[in-house]
């Protein structure tokens, strides 16, 4: 899992527990996101994006069988968020839905 050794202390520690276990590093880089795309940096936020692809991507062979069907929730927001923000002109006020989308799930993917 070489994502989430990078987490900080902080980070770790204010998020809950899922099936999926420590989400902490995947929301830190979506609330990084979100926080470029309000600005209006749509070109970094495409990046950070890459970032949280790069790292959710590495990891799934750990966390999908953890828990298929919350992988499934933030994956398809992730998804979303990655489109919206890839759109040949992105969007601001639909990437800003995707990306809190996107954080919604992280910090719920069970839905309850």
């Amino acid at each position: 899992m070489t994502g989430l050794a990078a987490v900080p202390a902080q980070a770790a520690a204010a998020a809950p527990a899922s099936a999926l276990g420590d989400l902490s590093l995947y929301e830190a880089i979506a609330k990084d996101t979100l926080a470029l795309v309000t600005k209006g940096d749509l070109a970094a936020a495409q990046k950070r994006i890459t970032d949280f692809e790069t790292a959710w991507d590495d990891d799934q062979p750990d966390l999908r069988p953890r828990n298929v069907d919350q992988w499934g929730v933030i994956d398809d927001a992730a998804d979303r968020a990655i489109a919206a923000l890839r759109a040949g002109k992105p969007v601001q006020s639909e990437a800003k839905d995707a990306v809190a989308g996107l954080i919604a799930a992280l910090q719920n993917p069970a839905g309850k």
